[in-house]
């Protein structure tokens, strides 16, 4: 099972100064690049690697993934991005 990722960069956006990541000055995570893509994306720190986080989880690997794209659906909603970027939960049952 993998994690569904729309590609949005809703986490990104949001992630600058925050557990060792540096700001571009608007909030957003410096490595972030104008097209959502990550600059050191092979080099990422754990925090960024959702399958070592979800290792780290008391959840199971699926619930962690839920939660995770919970929580992508709640900054798609605050930020204003297109809901064509939220995953259907349903989608971790297939």
């Amino acid at each position: 099972m993998d994690f569904l990722c729309s590609k949005c960069g809703a986490c990104c956006r949001v992630a600058g100064g925050k557990l060792g990541l540096p700001d571009r000055g608007d909030g957003a995570c410096g490595y972030l690049n104008k097209d959502n893509t990550c600059s050191i994306y092979d080099s990422r720190p754990e925090v960024c690697r959702v399958d070592i986080m979800a290792a780290k989880s008391h959840l199971s690997k699926k619930d962690y993934y839920v939660e995770s794209t919970k929580a992508c659906h709640t900054l798609i909603d605050k930020l204003g991005l297109q809901s064509k970027y939220k995953i259907d939960i349903k989608d971790y049952d297939k």
